[in-house]
């Protein structure tokens, strides 16, 4: 007959169980750590070699920048329109209207649009990465191309990386864009805030260190996108089930970057 145990040596099993558990979970992420910055060491030691995938490169220039318009258009326009809206509303009564265009213009190039549009695309160009290059892990396309002597990570992932690089920052512009006509329209439309004013608010409020801030912070969201999703592809395992688990962590893993790194940036740059 077996004996439960209990009282201090009960506990000092449980104590085991979870000092076992806590140090798996550290091996594990310094071990996803270490293969992560090989990856990306790799791809910058051998950048010369992604001149032979130049027409991959400009293949993820579209399918990143020119297939994420549609969204980034429709995200923006109500960034834009939901600033407005509530910075009209929360000012008092003897505060000019044109302060509602500074706040806009503010809001809008430091921390809206690059944030919600690399959360947003986290979600569209991260799983889509993952989903690409983790498929061809487990039909073994990538172990063809290294055995026909290809460069896996310079023919697969340098281009998506680069790509990512180039477009989140232009991405980025148009939905500056975009946000800023949608506060004008929120904020004549619905706020009843002259558009003169508004206008001369965010004239007034602009600077262009500002729009650079937005653009440094697009071009570091758009590195850790790409490359966490390139390595969630890459090193996937366990068949197609491993695929879908892969691109369900790179959602997650780059959500929680870009707000890490949005906190981070603000309060290094600024």
């Amino acid at each position: 007959m077996d004996v439960v145990a209990s009282g201090p040596q009960a506990r000092s099993s449980r104590g085991l169980f979870v000092f076992e558990l806590v140090g798996e979970l550290t091996i594990g992420f310094l071990e996803d750590l270490g293969r992560y910055f090989g990856m990306c060491w790799w791809m910058l030691r051998n950048l010369r070699n992604a001149r032979e995938s130049s027409k991959n490169f400009f293949s993820q220039m579209v399918q990143i920048g020119n297939d994420s318009i549609p969204i980034v258009i429709f995200v923006s326009t109500f960034v834009g329109m939901v600033t407005a809206v509530q910075s009209a509303y929360q000012l008092y009564s003897w505060i000019p209207k044109s302060v509602v265009g500074g706040l806009v213009i503010k809001s809008v190039l430091l921390e809206l649009t690059p944030l919600l549009t690399a959360l947003v695309l986290a979600g569209k160009v991260g799983a889509t990465i993952t989903a690409e290059i983790g498929s061809m892990r487990v039909t073994e396309q990538v172990d063809a191309l290294e055995a026909m002597g290809f460069d896996s990570i310079s023919f697969l992932i340098t281009p998506r990386i680069l790509a990512g690089v180039v477009m989140f920052p232009m991405l980025v512009i148009f939905g500056d864009l975009v946000a800023v006509l949608g506060g004008l329209f929120g904020a004549v439309i619905v706020a009843h805030v002259p558009a003169g004013a508004f206008l001369a608010g965010m004239k007034s409020s602009f600077v262009t260190r500002d729009a650079m801030f937005g653009l440094t912070k697009a071009t570091i969201f758009g590195y850790t996108i790409t490359s966490i999703a390139c390595y969630q592809g890459y090193y996937v395992s366990g068949g197609s089930a491993g695929v879908g688990k892969s691109t369900m962590s790179t959602v997650v893993l780059t959500c929680l970057a870009v707000v890490v790194l949005d906190f981070i940036l603000a309060s290094t740059l600024l």
